[in-house]
């Protein structure tokens, strides 16, 4: 989370992306290194190929996850990306999606979070401009979720 001299903070949420090979067992294997450590898993995404995958993840303690599969050669890197709440109604996700769209924002790609640390539905979502979305995704009256919010989760 960035913070400001005025105690102010952008709200993003740290991906970890691990390139593993396609294996039998294999995702397997990473669930339990962060179940080890006591991580919780917020939200999870695979993209499969021949040879490879691409897991996309979101958990509550992403320095002691991305150390331990580091630890365990398993490569990954970090990005921002966007926690969205999702409003209690029928149209919560277009609404979020209209937002974007009506900034020629373009989503890259999106993911629903499991958990719900507010008792709202999170959507993930990776854009071209993060700090563009962030802020009008806020002036439009939507909740972004920070890591601090990914704790509450798991108690």
């Amino acid at each position: 989370m960035l913070k400001t001299e005025k105690d102010y903070s952008d709200p993003f949420v740290r991906q970890l992306s691990l390139f593993l090979d396609n294996r039998v067992g294999k995702l397997r294997e990473i669930l339990r290194y962060l179940t080890t450590e006591d991580i919780l898993l917020h939200a999870i995404t695979v993209i499969d190929s021949a040879d490879h995958a691409i897991v996309r993840i979101i958990v509550d303690r992403v320095g002691t996850a991305q150390q331990v599969l580091m630890e365990n050669g398993v490569p990954t890197s970090l990005n921002a990306i966007l926690a969205v709440e999702v409003p209690n109604e029928r149209a919560g996700l277009r609404m979020i999606c209209r937002s974007l769209i009506q900034a020629e924002i373009n989503i890259h790609y999106a993911y629903p979070m499991l958990t719900r640390p507010h008792g709202f539905g999170v959507f993930i979502v990776h854009v071209d401009e993060n700090n563009t979305a962030r802020e009008l995704l806020i002036d439009d009256g939507f909740k972004l979720l920070d890591e601090s919010d990914l704790g509450l989760a798991g108690i």
